[in-house]
């Protein structure tokens, strides 16, 4: 797992929920790059789609600031799969 990977899945473990561009300006990493590594992160199982409902409130989205937005893009969240990957990053490196 590299950097940006690791970058990625950070912002979404501080975030809850978000989307590829917002990812992008939270991390420094380019667009593109951010949804390349999202696409691998979601065949790994680190990461999933949200699904359901038009409306996301700032309490899943934590980087919202208003009360509750329309769906605009494809938003991502870690999977538990990938939360534990991050436990264990983060006991190997204090």
């Amino acid at each position: 797992m590299d950097q940006e990977e690791l970058a990625v899945l950070r912002h979404l473990k501080r975030a809850n929920v978000d989307y590829g561009k917002s990812i992008a300006v939270n991390t420094g990493i380019p667009l593109q790059k951010v949804l390349d590594i999202l696409e691998k992160l979601e065949a790994l199982g680190l990461v999933e789609r949200v699904r359901g409902g038009k409306t996301l409130k700032r309490t899943e989205a934590r980087y919202k600031l208003s009360h509750e937005v329309r769906k605009h893009h494809v938003y991502y969240r870690l999977t538990r799969k990938g939360r534990h990957l991050l436990r264990q990053e983060r006991g190997q490196n204090p």
